[in-house]
């Protein structure tokens, strides 16, 4: 399917830059083509797909303290029942004791109705009892709003007694008052007498031996530390709510419980920030007070059956993200924040390992989610969370969804279509009835948003909803009008492979489907849980753009794959298909003697590729599927391999002659942040791009442009201004992985690289001059590291010993800083040239002289690669180019090189 949304429109919820390369510039077939300017973020986070990570083994539970059905079934339902491992029940104080030992009628009903809910999970799930305070207190447990301890110990060791004689239901635990400090005033729970309580079960009720007893599980976490030290020699379980304080205090709360050998709890989570961060200091048990939708669920699933590969945390904000890698394979990031007093927060993921996809969203190695907060406590709280499923592999989406569609069955092969007050399958007439509007959800709709919107092209009011807020199979599916999705008209796309989708609901987790395998028109719409074998048909659907026809006749293999190595890429072509329907190709890679298949480039229109993102002097091997309009897949062609040589080289140049096209063969076009503003460069007859702090503007280069062992950037610079800290460029991944070079630290123009460890520098006792062009040089090597000015060594070490390629950057900037605190470059950026090697003297003069350094190798010279190679305007170029090229005073063509 094509797709003609942009990148940026298409990330509706990302900070993601308003412009991405200018549109004057041609857009060419390479890995550029991916490449989207990032404005800064708040939090940066690095993942590796096969990172071993950290493991966790918390037990995660739901709650009927406050008793709700639905959250119950919508919490099995997202979670999976063996993710379940605890329940939160309650007791209560609303009626004396009989003979100070038996419970009254009001207190078995409520116990009885509590686990009649949760036998709809499981008969024998551990339950934890708090306190049932909203229902109230008798004055046999209060008296001048003091609470009487014997009594109130009395009515918790009943309650267990009860259960234990009349269920199968083990008691984990108890919380003798439930958020005590929040009830103080009212209750008189001081801490005095929530430690008395903890003493008496103890000492007193033999049958608490083997029941946990739960610290002050306080509404606000700031007191939490407080209400357990009072009593800790008798709580076993240390308890709070992330719902009030500060991030620093729920951390450190959980610290403290892990070193003294406690276990951390949390009875009332509200976000999965409050799971994400709790598991970092030392949570392992968790109970979601109300459930909301699949971030939670996902999180419980993934986190009891996987491993941790990225952390990330903004404290001020109240705001974390994480990324995790289920045992069974799939990779998912989450991101959440505090139900009440959270700050807008932008994350970025950086996958250092490979090109994926983020919800559809690629190829590409970064990719940024705004999290929404408020601008107070509880003012413009939204309880906002996310998950994200990362992909990659021979089999992603064709492009991302964000538009109009017909939604086809695949065991009907009908669309879903209005009919009345419902929403049923049809033959396909191209009527608006049966045409939909799918677009991601707002990131403000309310809780989680991992959800798209599905509205009618015939009454944008009107949407997919499933009846009575149902969470069973074969609820029926209507056409409901109502201003905005509600939680059970907002659905989740899982991408199934060729081309498919499913399509699954935020309230009940169940999957849209076809009631039957019918094709007769009107055929009831339904949800079911997931099937298996030829029924599963009825739960995959097709979401085509309106004008095409579905059908499953796969285009024919593409034939006669080539694959040509520069020195930093390799250079695809093949033969065209002749479908009719032909959509475009998907370019595969692998590392050479694996099965590990990626897709590093979908909808590419031509029969040609170059892949800048590969490794130099590399085994790989390619291959090519086509795509039809109707989102059937070729088989993948005979696969071919190739090695970019990493020969000494010039494997990036750009002259900034009104685009920022690389002029070599590896096609390592750059991305500016706005729309790219050309001035008078360092010669009269060229251009130069300007670059403004005020704007925040920069140029962003490919991820592999500097992951060599030797390098060598050049550039003509004229500073506008003489900020300290600005850079001329800055290769990294994040404040802790980079290497850059700033023309003032406030002394000295500056080399730095750092590696996660210390950072090494290299400093000129020299300031660039103002308004004035300057050639800049830094030169990497194996032996030595140097700075050049005009051509001449002003500076140089041995002591750098961390290479470029330990530092693998992916975000490499010219006129941007790693760091958030830094100003952007202001001033002009001419001739750019990178360099895969150390370059001496000599070869920057060469450089700065408008040629190209003599650093080509010896077995490149011997083929004449060494020739001086023009293009048709008489610019010198490394190699030649695809088209009219002069080489040594003759116009040659060079074809499709």
């Amino acid at each position: 399917m094509k797709s003609k949304t942009n990148h940026t429109l298409l990330l509706l919820a990302t900070l993601i830059s308003a412009s991405s390369a200018s549109t004057a510039q041609e857009q060419r077939p390479s890995s550029s083509m991916y490449l989207q300017p990032i404005v800064r973020t708040d939090v940066s986070m690095l993942f590796d797909i096969h990172a071993e990570g950290q493991r966790f083994t918390p037990t995660w539970g739901l709650d009927q303290a406050w008793i709700n059905e639905q959250n119950l079934r919508k919490g099995i339902n997202h979670m999976g029942k063996e993710n379940i491992g605890i329940g939160r029940s309650a007791f209560r104080t609303t009626a004396p004791l009989l003979n100070d030992s038996a419970l009254q009628s009001d207190q078995i009903q409520a116990l009885r109705r509590r686990n009649t809910m949760f036998n709809i999970l499981s008969p024998t799930l551990p339950l934890v009892l708090t306190a049932d305070q909203e229902a109230g207190s008798d004055p046999y447990f209060v008296t001048n709003k003091s609470a009487d301890v014997d009594h109130w110990a009395a009515a918790i060791n009943s309650h267990v007694h009860w259960l234990q004689q009349n269920t199968q239901h083990p008691v984990a635990g108890v919380s003798p008052f439930n958020e005590p400090d929040y009830w103080t005033t009212e209750e008189g729970a001081t801490t005095a007498k929530h430690r008395d309580v903890a003493r008496i079960l103890k000492t007193q009720y033999p049958r608490f031996a083997d029941i946990a007893i739960v610290g002050g599980n306080t509404l606000n976490n700031d007191k939490a530390a407080a209400w357990f030290n009072a009593g800790s020699n008798y709580y076993d379980w240390g308890n709070t709510h992330q719902l009030a304080g500060s991030f620093a205090n729920y951390a450190a709360y959980y610290t403290m419980l892990k070193q003294k050998g406690k276990v951390g709890y949390n009875d009332e989570m509200h976000n999965v920030c409050e799971a994400m961060v709790g598991l970092e200091y030392g949570m392992t048990i968790g109970i979601w007070w109300g459930f909301d939708s699949r971030a939670r669920g996902e999180f419980c699933d993934i986190s009891r059956n996987g491993n941790r590969l990225a952390y990330a945390e903004h404290p001020a904000n109240w705001t974390a993200a994480s990324v995790y890698r289920h045992d069974n394979g799939a990779v998912k990031a989450f991101i959440g924040s505090s139900e009440r007093q959270a700050a807008t927060t932008a994350f970025q993921f950086v996958s250092t390992d490979r090109e994926v996809y983020f919800d559809g969203y690629g190829p590409v190695r970064q990719f940024v989610m705004e999290m929404p907060g408020g601008t107070g406590y509880q003012v413009g709280q939204t309880n906002a969370e996310r998950v994200i499923d990362i992909t990659w592999g021979p089999d992603v989406p064709p492009a991302v969804i964000n538009g109009t569609y017909k939604l086809v069955n695949k065991a009907t092969r009908t669309v879903a279509a209005i009919s009345g007050s419902d929403v049923k399958l049809q033959k396909y007439t191209g009527a608006a009835t049966q045409q939909w509007t799918v677009k991601p959800c707002s990131p403000r709709t309310g809780g989680d948003y991992s959800f798209y919107d599905i509205e009618s092209v015939n009454n944008a009011n009107v949407r997919i909803n499933v009846k009575n807020y149902s969470t069973s199979a074969s609820a029926d599916l209507l056409a409901w009008t109502q201003d905005g999705p509600t939680s059970n008209e907002q659905w989740y796309l899982e991408y199934d492979g060729n081309g498919y989708y499913l399509i699954r609901n935020r309230e009940s987790a169940l999957y849209m489907a076809a009631a039957s395998t019918s094709t007769a028109n009107d055929t009831r719409m339904t949800q079911l849980a997931m099937q298996t074998g030829t029924k599963r048909n009825q739960l995959l659907w097709r979401l085509l753009p309106v004008d095409v026809n579905y059908e499953i006749s796969a285009p024919a293999q593409p034939q006669n794959l080539i694959a040509e190595a520069n020195e930093a890429s390799v250079h695809l072509t093949w033969d065209a298909n002749t479908e009719a329907d032909l959509q475009g190709y998907m370019v595969l890679r692998a590392p050479a003697g694996t099965d590990d298949w990626n897709t590093i480039a979908r909808n590419i229109a031509t029969c040609e590729f170059t892949d800048n993102t590969c490794r130099q002097a590399t085994h790989y091997q390619y291959a090519v599927r086509a795509v039809d309009k109707a989102q059937n897949f070729s088989a993948a062609s005979e696969s071919v391999a190739a090695t970019p040589t990493g020969s000494r080289a010039l494997i990036a140049r750009w002259t900034m002659e009104n685009n920022l096209q690389d002029e070599t063969p590896n096609m390592m076009d750059a991305v500016y942040k706005g729309t790219p503003q050309y001035v008078e460069g360092h010669t009269a007859d060229s251009k130069a791009l300007r670059l403004s702090n005020t704007t925040s503007t920069f140029m962003q280069l490919p991820h592999q442009i500097a992951s060599t062992d030797e390098l060598t950037v050049c550039m003509w610079v004229n500073l506008r201004s003489t900020n300290a800290w600005q850079r001329l460029f800055d290769f990294g991944n994040d404040t802790d992985h980079y290497l850059f070079l700033t023309p003032n630290n406030g002394t000295n123009m500056r080399f730095a690289i750092k590696n996660g460890g210390n950072e090494q520098t290299l400093d000129a006792p020299t300031k660039l001059e103002t308004s004035l062009w300057k050639h800049v040089a830094v030169s990497i090597g194996q032996q030595k590291t140097s700075i050049f000015v005009d051509g001449e060594e002003v500076a140089t070490t041995t002591g750098i010993t961390i290479r470029p390629s330990d530092v693998a950057p992916v975000l490499n900037y010219v006129g941007r800083s790693q760091f958030a605190a830094d100003p952007f470059f202001n001033g002009y950026i001419d001739d750019v040239q990178v360099y895969n090697c150390a370059l001496d003297a000599e070869g920057v003069r060469q450089a700065m002289n408008g040629g190209v350094a003599n650093a080509i190798d010896k077995a490149r010279s011997d083929a004449g690669a060494d020739s001086r190679y023009y293009s048709a305007d008489g610019k010198a170029l490394s190699a030649p180019r695809r088209g009219l090229n002069i080489v040594d005073g003759k116009k040659v063509i060079i074809g499709n090189k």
